[in-house]
């Protein structure tokens, strides 16, 4: 969504006077408090935790260049995430560009990705209604959400992008929609009436069923995906509606483009900071890669009744792939950068 708001801005980027380029703060790693290894750390649940525990505690602890680290120029990354009216962060992903050798880079992280924090679910989805209720509201959900991802990725994220699944298809139907390649026929009928339809190979897709695509998990009488799988349906779609935003017809459409952008997203970039990245889309090319975090699929016993499912960080393949594409600095990071659920 990141990409879809810098190219969104780039329809404006003749008002060359507002354009600036972000400033990145200095970023922090290892910010987590120990836990106590006696404590119950399935003490509560979701819908009463105790703010105390619920929250990660804040140690601010800085990349200093006297240490070696130095961040890479004019790097920029941003947290995205996308949720539904029960606040359920199903699309959750970490984008970086580099504006010198124009590569864009997504990390996607699955929504059940078991994070080291002391409430009963301790999904990473769960972290921004969390931060929500105990935290400030919507600031407070963002600020959660980059403190759990921290504990995974290293480094808090320079940006954020919140989208809600309204202007999610309102972005599509304002572009005209989008092609994709759908792989099997989609199809999925509930008692409340939600209806998914989508035949197999290249179809043209509306708002709605752009939606559907992206959020398609269980079929009824059809395929069933993992949460991989609906991930990489969801960098293919960002892909493809990339193409359209950068297409030149798409010019006439940036006035409901920006009205859309106003009402349903969230950031805590600048008009200045947006326009400059919509300038650099503008400006040429952009090559784009997709990548999901690497985690292993396990259900835990919480207690002698119940079992959880959850996704666990790999942590060796996951470094990689962060030195590898999102990682803002000129060194790489580390096990030291991480706090990982175990």
């Amino acid at each position: 969504m990141a990409i879809i708001m810098a190219v969104v801005g780039g329809g404006l980027a003749a008002y060359r006077g507002f354009v600036s380029a972000p400033a990145v703060e200095t970023l922090t790693a290892r910010p987590f408090m120990p836990h106590d290894p006696t404590g119950d750390e399935f003490a509560f649940d979701i819908a009463e935790p105790h703010p105390e525990d619920a929250l990660l505690n804040v140690s601010p602890f800085t990349f200093a260049e006297a240490d070696g680290w130095a961040r890479k120029p004019d790097f920029y990354t941003i947290l995205v995430f996308g949720y539904d009216e029960g606040l359920n962060t199903d699309t959750i992903m970490v984008a970086a560009f580099d504006v010198g050798s124009r590569q864009a880079y997504i990390l996607s992280i699955p929504r059940d990705t078991r994070i080291d924090v002391r409430r009963n679910v301790q999904r990473i989805n769960s972290a921004y209604p969390v931060g929500i209720r105990f935290n400030g509201g919507h600031d407070g959900g963002v600020d959660q959400l980059k403190r759990e991802v921290q504990t995974i990725i290293g480094f808090r994220p320079d940006f954020y992008v919140s989208v809600e699944e309204a202007a999610f298809e309102r972005i599509i139907d304002a572009v005209g929609g989008v092609t994709v390649y759908v792989p099997f026929h989609m199809r999925y009928d509930d008692q409340l009436g939600f209806r998914i339809n989508i035949p197999a190979g290249y179809q043209r897709l509306d708002g709605e069923n752009a939606l559907h695509f992206v959020r398609y998990r269980l079929g009824t009488g059809s395929q069933t995906i993992t949460d991989f799988q609906r991930m990489e349906h969801q960098q293919q779609l960002i892909a493809a509606l990339m193409d359209e935003l950068m297409s030149p017809r798409t010019i006439l459409r940036i006035p409901e483009l920006i009205r859309t952008y106003s009402d349903h997203v969230n950031t805590n970039l600048s008009v200045g900071e947006i326009l400059y990245f919509g300038e650099q889309f503008v400006l040429g090319e952009i090559e784009l890669h997709s990548y999901n975090y690497p985690t292993t699929s396990t259900r835990i016993q919480i207690s002698e009744t119940q079992t959880r499912w959850y996704e666990i960080p790999q942590a060796e393949a996951a470094l990689e792939i962060i030195n590898n594409t999102i990682n803002p600095f000129t060194r790489d990071l580390t096990m030291e950068n991480l706090q990982l659920a175990r």
